[in-house]
């Protein structure tokens, strides 16, 4: 059963980093694939290659294994995106946000109060009306997003 947690939870990790860091992977995943594609079109002149280091082919497999993989990824970012309502997009962004600026005070956590602020702000505008949610309604949303995000990359076969 203490297995069972372990993988849980590193199943919760690992989308919680796709989630947190999709913007910043997507941009990588564009320039490897423009990479690879420019190894592609210059790689082959119709003659056997030999004598490099390593085996070329092998190469390029494991970069088309590793652009599959970001791939299915951000597919299931964008498919759990669409499942979220407009509140809770707002939400993830500002949740995104916090996380580049990096506030990670020691005790309560620096996105907290980040995103709590400035969904509250957000929320005034957009409704006309304050909504300022606790800490545990926060973790409760971000929990949600994460139980989502698990269960289609379970479905995609990447966890």
């Amino acid at each position: 059963m203490v297995e069972l947690a372990i993988d849980i939870n590193a199943q919760n990790r690992e989308a919680l980093k796709w989630i947190l860091n999709y913007h910043e992977l997507r941009k990588t995943y564009i320039s490897l694939t423009e990479e690879f594609s420019e190894i592609a079109a210059t790689a082959y002149t119709g003659m056997p290659h030999g004598g490099g280091v390593g085996n070329p082919t092998m190469h390029k497999s494991i970069k088309l294994m590793d652009l599959e993989y970001h791939k299915k990824w951000l597919i299931v970012i964008e498919m759990m995106e669409r499942t979220l309502s407009e509140k809770r997009l707002t939400f993830l962004d500002l949740r995104r946000r916090a996380e580049c600026m990096g506030n990670n005070n020691v005790g309560r956590p620096g996105w907290v109060g980040y995103t709590q602020v400035k969904y509250a702000d957000w929320h005034d505008r957009r409704y006309g009306r304050e909504f300022v949610p606790s800490k545990r309604v926060m973790y409760n949303w971000m929990d949600n997003i994460v139980e989502i995000t698990v269960r289609l990359a379970i479905r995609q076969g990447l966890l």
